[in-house]
This record gives C-alpha cells, structure tokens and sequence, in this order.
C-alpha cells in the first residue's frame, strides 16, 4: 500500500497527487486533501475531487434534541446526496456519541491494487482519502471516527481506543436523506424477499442491507463492510422522531458485544453517483474489507456449474455422472451434487468427473459443520474424496436469525478451514455478502436473494430480475441459479412456469455476478436452447463492468468483460420496446457479431440468433418483448488503455485553484504536444478518443490514461 500523510489544516490548492507506481485516470489526477473550515468542521474530498465528505459538531433538534453529536454528509459537486447523519457508538459504561471533545485529526491517502479470482473486475484498485478524527468523552475515554472518501462511496466506521475490553451495546451512526426520496429495501432477516419501494421519511420502519434511494438529483446505495467475527451483522432502522434518518440496528435478540481494545467497527457505507452507474461498477464493499488472508490463490477457480436439484433433484449415481457429462460436453468446470444424493458414492462421482475435467461440488447442511470440530472433520473428508468446493445450506441459529455476532464467528471459522483444505465455498439460505471474498477468495457465492428456488412456491414478476442488479448484486456474488428455460412444471411446486423469454434468461448469465454460476437447468433445456454456444462461452470471473442503461425493476443492461472480450446484455420486465446500446466505449473498428434476442414480433419465449455489424460509433438497436432481453459477445474490442508518454517523462503542470469545475489540467507529453482539459463539459481530444460535451472527466472513454512521474508534481 502507498500512503502519504499530511497533518496540514490548510486550503490546499491545486495539489496533485502522483505515484509512480500505478497509471491513472485523468480524473484521480485532480485530489484535494481534507481541510479544516473551523475547529470542529471538516472536510473530506475524493481522489477526483468530486464527492466530499464534510463532518461537524452540532445540535440537529430533528436528530437528537439539545445535543451536541458528531455529525457528517456526503455531496456530489455541491448537492447533498446524503444530508447531515449521526455517528456515534455506546458502550456499556461509556458514551461516545454526545458532548464529545475534539482531540486530533490525521489524513491519509490510500491506494492500492489487489487481484481477486473472482468479482466484477479482476485487478481491485482501492484508492481513497481517508480522515480520522478522535475525540475524548467527559471521562476521558477515546473514540476515533474514521471517514473514507471514494470517487463513488463514501464510508464511515468508529474505533474505540485504549486497553482492555468493553461491550458495545449499539451505535446511532446512520445515514439521512431527503424526506420523500425514493427508496427499495426489504425486511431485515429476510434476504430472499423482493426489494419493495417506499418513500423515505413517511414512517418509521427497518430495512436489511442494502438500500437503493433516489433523491431530487443521485442516486445512494446503503450498505456496511468488513463484518466479522468479533462483531455482528447489522441492518438499517429509522425512529417515529426522525423517519429519514436510517441508523445501523442490531438483529433482533442481538445484546450488547464483548471485545478488546482498540476495536474497529464494521464499516458503513453510502455509495452514490448521479446515475446508477457509479454504484453498479463499484468496488467498495471488497476494498474496505482487510487484505487476503492467502498466500496461494492458484487453487481458487471460478466456474460455471451443472445443478440437478431444481429441475429433477438430485437423484442418483447415474444421473449425477449424466450432469458431469453434460458439463464436460459444455465446456463447464464443475457439477453441484445436492441435498439428497448418498454420500459413499461421493470419490466415485469426483473420480469420474475429474477423467471428464469436472470439478465437484457437494451439499452440507449448516448444522453438519456447525461447530470447529465437526467442520474440520467435513472439510478433510471433502478433500479426501476429491472434492473442489461445498455448499452449505440453512445458516441460522435457533432464534432464526442468518447474521448475529454467533453466525458472523461461524462464518470466520468456516472460510479458514475451508481455505485449509483448499475447498472453496457456496453459502446458501444465509444473509448478503459484506466484502468478505477479499478477505477469503474461496467464498465464491452467497445467496441472500430471492433466486430460482423459489419458482413454485411464489417467485414475483419479472421486475425483481431488473430490481437485482441494483442492489444485491451490487454488494457482492449472487447465487440465484439463473438460466432457467424448461417451461413446464418442476418438481418444487405447481405455478412454476417461468414468465421471462428465452433470450432473458440467457442474458442473465451476464448480467448476474457469481463465482460459481449455477445453471439451473436440466441438459435438455440447454441444448435445445439457440443459445446454447453462447452459454459455452460466457465466463463465470469478469476483467471489468460498465452500466450501460437501465432503471431498477424496470430495465438493466451491463456491459462486461473478459480478457478483450466484451459481453453485452439487457433484460427487461416492461413491455415490448426497442432498446439502444451505445457502443462508443469499443475499440475502434468493425465488429460482426452473432446477437441473442427475442424473436420480433413472436410469441413471449421464442429467441432468434442473427448476425449484425457494428461499430462503436453508431448505437444498436433492439427490439425487446416484454420480459424479454438480449446477449451478444464482440471479441477483440476492449480498448487497451495508452498514455500519453515522452522518452524520459510526462509533464503535468496544474494551475492555481485546481479543485474548482471551471479550472484547467494541462497536459503534456514533454516534447510540445499538450492539452488543456476542463474539469467538465469540455470537448477534447487525447490519443484518438473523444469525451462527448457533457460528460465529466469522471466518466472519460476507456483507454484514456495518463502516467505520471512522481517527481513532476
């Protein structure tokens, strides 16, 4: 990690920070550090100077009548995305939330790269600036309140300072926004539900993360990260007093939490945007999780996977060898034997599939592996039979609950003696991801949605698939078992014909984010499907994303890549439209391309595979059915980034008053060629690529990168 450190309370001016080490956009070029308005406000700017987080001691009567709390908010430009929020912990015998003095402050820069086997993106760049402010309470007591400042997130967590233990019996930091905002969320402990709208502010309720808003001008996304074992999961609950102010709440029965000092708390966080876009592409959740706990990752491989259990359960020896075959045949990397099958044909079945280059899977349910010793004793065992990964169903306690402090140590337990064996992992019937795959790269999956198994026993319409990539995706791998496209009755209930097209349900393969991805269908379904090559080919571990369009519960497409692949697809849950792909984001060139859609004007399942030409200067346009969607692969056309470069060196000269919108950034490649690029709305030129009038440096073409010498700041 590089970090550089200033403790100047300053207007810092035009600063531009720069390191060797890395190659960067234009925007993260333009960072202001934080600065100190008065003795007890202050201010937190992104790495491109776009969001800022501001945090002040105040009395917000609408909070928390007649006292003086801590207090910060989050702006894009000059609009208040999140508006002043609480933030604050308690312990059993010390408050650290009202009357607080202000000690110290320190600022931080962090930006680091990591690799994952598995995500939205293959490199992880976890660049921020972060505050820390301590205060003392009126017994002398420290609490650190740490403030992170992403391009797109902004995060916030407290660290109790000193020696020895204490109980944290809750925290009041939360999150407030605009009565009347538009908000999506659902029931806390209730992860396979559908996200249901609601408008901020109108009554007092709870919600598990995470929660989509809408206000007059972005878009927010709540959530928290790095939760683990020596504390609990949380969710979101606002009070009759303040209705929009959503504040982190315990599970229900959840008491007070033991631990030792100094202790750092789970991260909460808001990532915005003025489109979706910023929040879909976003890696937040992972980067403020701790580093891998691994040394050796060449044994994590993500897959896709044939699963039995929904069309025709899990069945015998015979039929799970046919799903193996059918995998190989696929081009599939692994078989998911589930709840049912008997385990002394276990080796036989991997045996088999390892002579057909087919990995393994097998079901255990939570209470099998519920305890250190009989999860060790599992996990050798898997090991021993050949196995490459396990999922583990029905993680909950007694009290029903999927993600107290008991359930967050289990899961510590869990991912280390799985990674000791070198199994990866699928929890299932469990809460949502909270980034832990940076930590333990062989969790490749989560449910926590309301997927597939629920076809038959009253699976909503089509709008929960748009709904999906907008929020729980976004946080982190999805198991929802998609792609499923027998129509007839299954096996887990009458009323299970599925309502989606053919060309929806393959497109979701793109569109859903998993490690492992579960196909849900039966061999007959997929290849009889037109579709069928394209599902050959569409990777399970991604290089990179980009949002294209869309709308939650209504319309999504995503653009993904592999290598110098790009995969597009779109899914709706509207009536029949035509859509438009802008494509400007392609390598130059012609690109013909077999294209995956809903058969015009047909009946609401056909799929038709046409060949088009295309190229990243005109948009495509397609018509799509109702519930209907699209997929289609361009190979070779990711622009690899270029840079602007001289022999020696590259100049970049800033001017005065760097951070503000009407400023310029003057670059050169040291040999006479430069240009002078507005923060926004200005139409320029570099290597080819052209940024459309409107748009912010924030959002520049791919493949327009500048690298920078250190020692030229």
């Amino acid at each position: 990690m590089h970090k550089q450190k200033s403790n100047d309370t300053k207007h810092i001016f035009g600063y531009l920070r720069c390191v060797p080490k890395y190659t960067y956009q234009v925007p993260v070029l333009l960072f202001l550090s934080f600065l100190c308005i008065n003795a007890q406000t202050w201010t937190a700017f992104s790495p491109d100077s776009s969001l800022r987080i501001e945090a002040k001691q105040d009395i917000i009567s609408a909070i928390a009548s007649g006292q003086k709390n801590c207090y910060f908010r989050v702006l894009l430009g000059e609009n208040a995305v999140v508006d002043w929020s609480p933030v604050g912990v308690k312990t059993s015998d010390q408050d650290f939330v009202t009357d607080l003095t202000f000690v110290k402050q320190s600022q931080t820069t962090i930006d680091e790269t990591y690799p994952l086997p598995s995500g939205k993106r293959s490199s992880y760049r976890n660049n921020c600036t972060e505050l820390v402010l301590t205060f003392s309470n009126k017994n002398d007591r420290q609490v650190a309140f740490y403030f992170r400042a992403y391009n797109e997130a902004a995060a916030v967590r407290s660290e109790l300072m000193g020696s020895g233990s204490t109980q944290v019996s809750g925290e009041v930091t939360g999150f407030t926004f605009a009565s009347g905002s538009t908000g999506w969320g659902h029931k806390p402990n209730d992860d396979e539900a559908t996200f249901d709208q609601f408008s901020a502010g109108n009554s007092a309720s709870s919600y598990g993360i995470p929660i989509l808003f809408k206000t007059s001008n972005a878009w927010a996304l709540v959530t928290e990260a790095a939760v683990y074992g020596d504390y609990t999961g949380c969710h979101f609950a606002s009070k009759s007093a303040s209705k929009n102010v959503y504040q982190i709440a315990y599970p229900s029965g959840q008491g007070a939490i033991s631990g030792s000092l100094p202790w750092k708390l789970p991260w909460r966080v808001a990532i915005v945007g003025n489109s979706l876009g910023p929040i879909i592409e976003s890696s937040v959740v992972e980067n403020l999780n701790p580093p891998c706990e691994l040394t050796d990752l060449s044994w994590i491989k993500s897959g896709r996977s044939m699963w039995s259990w929904l069309s025709q359960n899990t069945g015998d020896m015979a039929q799970q060898k046919r799903y193996v075959d059918y995998a190989s045949q696929m081009g599939w990397e692994l078989n998911l034997i589930d709840d049912g099958f008997n385990r002394s044909g276990v080796a036989e079945v991997c045996q088999y599939g390892s002579q057909k280059s087919v990995g393994n899977e097998l079901w255990y349910n939570y209470t099998e592996v519920n305890t250190q010793s009989k999860h060790n004793s599992v996990s050798q065992q898997c090991r021993s039979w050949g196995l490459k990964s396990l999922k583990i169903d029905f993680i909950y306690g007694g009290d029903g609950i999927n993600y107290n402090n008991n359930i967050m140590k289990w899961y510590d337990m869990s991912a280390k003696s799985l990674a000791d064996n070198k199994l990866m992992v699928t929890y299932h019937g469990c809460t949502v991801p909270r980034g832990q795959r940076r930590r333990w790269p062989n969790i490749m999956t989560m449910e926590g949605v309301m997927g597939y198994e629920w076809i038959g026993r009253g699976y909503p319409s089509l709008s929960h698939n748009c709904m999906l990539p907008f929020t729980r995706n976004v946080i982190g791998p999805m198991d929802h078992t998609p792609v499923l496209l027998t129509l007839g009755q299954l096996t887990n209930g009458s009323g299970s014909t599925r309502t989606s097209t053919d060309a929806h349900e393959v497109a979701l393969s793109v569109v859903y984010e998993s490690g492992i991805q579960h196909f849900a269908d039966r061999p007959e379904g997929y290849s009889g499907c037109i579709g069928n090559n394209f599902l050959k080919t569409v990777p399970s571990a991604w290089d990179d994303i980009r949002y294209i369009d869309g709308y939650p519960g209504q319309t999504c497409i995503l653009a993904r890549r592999k290598g110098n692949d790009w995969y597009i697809a779109g899914i709706s849950a509207v009536a029949a439209k035509t859509m438009t792909i802008p494509l400007s984001f392609l390598k130059a060139g012609s690109y013909t391309v077999d294209i995956y859609k809903d058969t015009t004007g047909s009946s609401k399942y056909t799929m038709t595979k046409t060949t088009a030409t295309i190229n990243p200067s005109t948009p495509l346009s397609l018509w799509v059915n109702t519930n209907g969607g699209f997929c289609f692969k361009i190979p070779d056309s990711y622009q690899v980034p270029v840079s602007i470069r001289s022999k020696e060196r590259n100049t970049i000269k800033n001017f005065a008053n760097m951070n503000h919108r009407n400023h310029s950034l003057f670059v050169s490649d040291g040999v006479g060629n430069g240009l002078s690029l507005k923060r926004t709305g200005n139409v320029f030129t570099i290597q080819g690529k052209s940024l459309p009038k409107g748009e912010t440096i924030s959002r520049l073409p791919s493949g327009v990168f500048i690298n920078v010498d250190k020692k030229n700041r």
